[in-house]
């Protein structure tokens, strides 16, 4: 496998409930991933529990994808 040359950063999906992975370097491809959670109606604690654990897989993703 090479290492991409790939530098990217986790922001909220507008849209969706999703965490989106992108890339900063203009003119190279913006989206590399979305990682959705579940919102439940009736409990803000799950939909926060859910919402958490997307973005730490987010974070990974990311990490794996700014290392040096």
């Amino acid at each position: 496998m090479t290492k991409p040359n790939i530098k990217t950063k986790v922001v909220h999906s507008e849209s969706k409930n999703a965490w989106n992975i992108i890339g900063t370097r203009p003119g190279s491809k913006y989206k590399i991933a979305r990682v959705p959670y579940i919102e439940i109606k009736n409990s803000k604690m799950l939909t926060h529990m859910q919402r958490d654990e997307a973005f730490k897989h987010a974070e990974f993703i990311s990490f794996c994808f700014n290392q040096d």
